[in-house]
This record gives structure tokens, sequence and C-alpha cells, in this order.
């Protein structure tokens, strides 16, 4: 066989191989973390969704920006508004989690640097049973636009 044919098959294979690819389980959509100084606490959203058929979890985060990344839930509780930490947070499958002000959001603990408007902050995600899914969050004042269905 030619090292050519050989080249084209290989080629071919490997295009193949890539097209039945499985998607990931789960997907990250309008990733942004707001502007924070260096040693604060930022907070983080984003939504993530479920293309698998079995119910996942976020079980945890973590990023070089900061000490530490947990999850947190707000709530309005009369005239107050409360923080708590949550363990993890349940994804059904087809569905979504969001993760949004006012809501449940990553609390980036002890920044390590300022965000700043502009700035791309890593971060690792990390499920119960689905592989991590690493994602970039933009660091802005507002959520990024939704695109286009």
């Amino acid at each position: 066989m030619s090292a050519l044919r050989r080249a084209i098959l290989v080629g071919l294979f490997a295009v193949a191989v890539g097209a039945v690819a499985p998607r990931p389980a789960i997907e990250a959509q309008g990733a942004w973390i707001r502007p924070a100084a260096a040693g604060m606490n930022g907070a983080g959203y984003l939504t993530l969704v479920n293309r698998g058929a079995a119910p996942e979890r976020l079980i945890a985060a973590a990023s070089p920006v900061a000490a530490r990344v947990t999850l947190h839930q707000s709530r309005q509780m009369g005239a107050m508004m409360t923080m708590t930490p949550v363990p993890f947070l349940a994804i059904p499958p087809g569905g979504r989690a969001v993760l949004s002000p006012g809501g449940y959001h990553l609390m980036f603990e002890h920044l390590a640097r300022p965000l700043r408007l502009g700035d791309h902050v890593p971060l690792t995600l990390t499920f119960a049973h689905a592989r991590p899914l690493r994602v970039t969050l933009a660091v802005a004042n507002a959520a990024p636009a939704a695109p286009p269905p």
C-alpha cells in the first residue's frame, strides 16, 4: 500500500471516529464572573445542560485564581438576603441547572489576583458521574447575551 493511500485511509478513519464520538454529557453555557479585587471573593455564574439520559450532580469546582471554589445558594428571607453553601447541584436528565445572581452561584474564595473586565478565568467542574469539565468564565458586569436558538 502506498504512503499516500495509507495517509488517506488514516485520515478517513479519524474523521469517521470523530463523527461518532459522543458529545459530553454535560455542557456549560454563558459562563461569567463579576469583577473583584485580589484577596476578596468573586461570584461565578453559568448554565449546566445535561445531554445525558441519567441525572447528574455538580459536586466540586476548582480554579487557579481562587484558594477555593464552593457552591452556594442565595435566598430572600423576608427583608434579608441569605447565602448558604450547598454540597451539590442536581442536573436532571435532558434538563439544566442555572447558576445566576440571586440563586445558585460559584463562590471564588480569596482571589489570588484581581478579576478585571475583559479577563478570562479558568474553572474545572467535577461531577458525580460525568468526566470533569473545563470552562472559561468571562469577567463581566452582567450575563452575556444568549445565543440565538
